[in-house]
């Protein structure tokens, strides 16, 4: 669950990046028809929400590290009295150690990096790049050698979904306590090249089959249970404690239209069943995405009558400090 001490603006900076993952939300038509944000158009928004309260900034792109007014957007966000300012970043600018330090002079507290497998071959059959795993793997041991922020976000699809307990170890080593286990949204690319894509869909039930083999091994390990994203409360009934989209959060967004909105509203591609009215989880849940129905199906989400047990009522008080707090 989110610290409430947190008030989270959240700004998509630009569309440019220098990765081709194939979930990437951003299509190549969409991309040619829009152009990224400014600086002063940003920093207008950035000041106006300060003095309502907001407090953790997150850049998000495309890859925001690329953009050219980065280090002045960071170092503006700080002056403007933002106690937190993360990106969410691919990585493959932090293995520049000195680019890295800027960052953190300027205000950067840390960054969340999207990593899709413990090797080579299984990170880069998403980003289409050769070179970014070692890229994103020295970007995370830059990170944790200058003290700052570090989570990692795991994409959950079909090429890797078996090997969640080999990448949490794996940069768990690297010194990262904090990860996020997303599964995919169908938009941008994964349906608009849907054939060439088929090779990394699954279901939702499927991919999330091993959760408690996850909290188990994260137990083990006192390494902090991931939370997970974009999976309804249904799927995973008793885990909603670290289901990331099931409490609403005190966030707005600034997207590339420059519309200042609840961050509700992103998930506006999401629907619900006559009878998901009477599920326990309603009134918190996003829904379920209606493109992956498309394709699969909705049989997987059903309504809970009766809400279940949460999965650590039976864990010492040493195992509850290991859920996600933040």
């Amino acid at each position: 669950m989110l610290d409430m001490k947190y008030k989270i603006l959240e700004v998509y900076l630009n569309f440019s990046c220098n990765q081709r993952c194939f979930m990437c939300f951003n299509t190549d038509e969409f991309r040619s028809k829009n152009k990224d944000l400014n600086l002063s158009d940003i920093a207008a928004h950035i000041l106006k929400s300060a003095k309502k309260g907001f407090n953790w900034l997150s850049i998000v792109g495309g890859e925001p590290t690329i953009h050219p007014e980065i280090l002045n957007l960071v170092s503006f966000a700080k002056k403007c009295g933002y106690r937190k300012i993360i990106t969410f970043s691919n990585g493959q600018r932090y293995y520049d150690m000195d680019f890295l330090k800027k960052m953190k002079a300027a205000g950067l507290s840390g960054s969340v990096i999207s990593m899709h497998g413990h090797n080579a071959a299984l990170h880069e059959s998403v980003t289409n790049v050769k070179g970014s795993f070692n890229r994103a793997v020295l970007a995370i041991k830059n990170l944790a050698k200058l003290k700052m922020d570090i989570s990692v976000i795991i994409v959950v699809n079909k090429k890797n979904y078996r090997y969640k307990i080999e990448m949490l170890d794996f940069f768990n080593k690297l010194g990262v306590c904090n990860f996020m286990l997303f599964f995919l949204k169908y938009q941008g690319r994964v349906i608009e090249n849907l054939k060439e894509n088929k090779k990394f869909l699954i279901k939702i039930t499927e991919a999330f089959k091993d959760t408690p083999k996850v909290i188990d091994f994260c137990r083990r390990k006192k390494i902090i249970i991931p939370s997970i994203v974009h999976v309804p409360p249904c799927i995973l009934p008793g885990y909603e404690s670290i289901l990331d989209n099931y409490i609403t959060k005190d966030a707005s967004m600034i997207l590339q239209d420059k519309e200042v909105f609840d961050i509700g509203k992103a998930h506006q591609s999401y629907g619900f069943k006559k009878l998901c009215r009477e599920c326990v989880y309603f009134e918190g849940c996003s829904g379920y995405d209606l493109e992956y129905a498309k394709i699969f199906g909705d049989s997987e989400f059903k309504p809970i009558f009766k809400k279940p047990s949460p999965f650590y009522n039976d864990w010492s008080k040493k195992d509850k400090r290991l859920i996600k707090k933040n």
